[in-house]
């Protein structure tokens, strides 16, 4: 696979992310569009580490991984749960 089509991806990936935290006025869908953005960010950089057969990257990807599924799991806990009537 050549590596314009990961590149291709993951801007791809990054700019559907920046249309949604544009576009979406709650926290919680910017909240996903951020995590769509990191995934598009560390895409770039797993590509980039097969292109030049370099495993030190993977590290830095898996950081930027690990970083965005903090960042969903951080903010679904503080917000507040919905009002659910009748219950």
């Amino acid at each position: 696979m050549p590596i314009t089509h990961v590149y291709y991806l993951a801007s791809g990936l990054w700019l559907l992310g920046l249309a949604g935290v544009l576009l979406r006025p709650d926290g919680w869908a910017r909240t996903l569009a951020l995590v769509v953005m990191l995934v598009g960010a560390a895409t770039v950089l797993v590509g980039a580490a097969r292109a030049w057969a370099n495993a030190d990257i993977h590290g830095l990807a898996a950081l930027l991984l690990a970083l965005a599924g903090a960042y969903a799991v951080v903010l679904a806990t503080l917000s507040p749960e919905p009002d659910r009537e009748g219950s």
